[in-house]
């Protein structure tokens, strides 16, 4: 069910609230809408919510979003933390992007494992705007996101819109072993074929608390680290992570891994899917 409702809290927040060893570039929530329809067994808003995940449209007047953006001189401000992006069309996208049209130094930047692009298919291209198409292998698609679209049509959704001249990202994350690493290979070249701008992955990490609210919650070989969250042992990452390089024939980055981690593998920090 979808929500149409008025929002009492801001639009515009910055996100900082990774710890100190975990390597996560400050940008910026803009809150156009709050919930998902796709309810993937991972997910860490079903944790955010309690179990809650509806989707709330809000229905502000777009001038109280406006009055906010305006306060921030430069950044990149993402739809999609507390949110599917596409999945369920804000009401406000379409003044958001016809704000950043206007931009120079502010990115609107669009998450989504959804393939609903028309509102992006209807305008012109803009550099401000980034699309960023999350994906995950086939098995752990139907294991873990039955209600979203094949990851495959996913990327021929990214296709369609780098066509046209938009911005296209891919995040392929969580990484999940159980539905098995082989797996990765196929979306890995799938993804180099298409030649995005910017490819971050990233391996499973769960706060204990979403097993209350979502027990079918992948968590085979998991364990407690520093953050609080439960991730696979360093070791099992930095080979994780070492695979899918080559198989995508370049360095991708990492989102909200650790400084360690990025020590180990011996990579630099070049931006990731929430940096410019």
């Amino acid at each position: 069910m979808i929500i149409k409702r008025e929002r009492k809290s801001s639009f515009v927040r910055l996100f900082d609230k990774t710890p100190p060893e975990v390597l996560c570039p400050h940008f910026y929530e803009l809150i156009l809408s709050n919930g998902c329809p796709f309810d993937c067994k991972y997910c860490y808003l079903k944790l955010t919510f309690r179990g809650k995940t509806d989707p709330n449209i809000f229905n502000n007047e777009w001038s109280q979003v406006k009055n906010e953006l305006d306060k921030v001189d430069k950044g990149v401000f993402s739809t999609g933390e507390l949110a599917d992006s596409l999945a369920v069309t804000p009401l406000l996208l379409s003044s958001a992007l016809d704000y950043f049209e206007q931009q120079e130094k502010k990115y609107l930047l669009l998450l989504t494992k959804s393939i609903n692009t028309k509102i992006l298919k209807r305008r012109e291209s803009c550099k401000q705007t980034i699309v960023s198409f999350s994906v995950n292998s086939i098995p752990s698609w139907q294991k873990y996101e039955r209600k979203t679209p094949h990851p495959l049509k996913r990327l021929e959704a990214a296709r369609e819109l780098k066509k046209l001249g938009w911005r296209i990202r891919i995040r392929l994350d969580p990484i999940i072993l159980e539905a098995g690493l082989k797996h990765y290979e196929l979306i890995c070249k799938k993804i180099a074929k298409l030649k995005p701008e910017m490819v971050t992955i990233g391996t499973l990490r769960q706060y204990p608390g979403i097993f209350r609210f979502s027990p079918r919650a992948p968590k085979e070989g998991l364990i407690k680290t520093s953050d609080g969250r439960m991730r696979y042992p360093l070791d099992i990452r930095k080979e994780i992570y070492t695979q899918i390089s080559k198989w995508l024939g370049f360095q991708p980055s990492l989102c909200k891994e650790t400084k360690t981690l990025w020590r180990s593998l011996g990579w630099k920090f070049k931006g990731c899917n929430c940096t410019i």
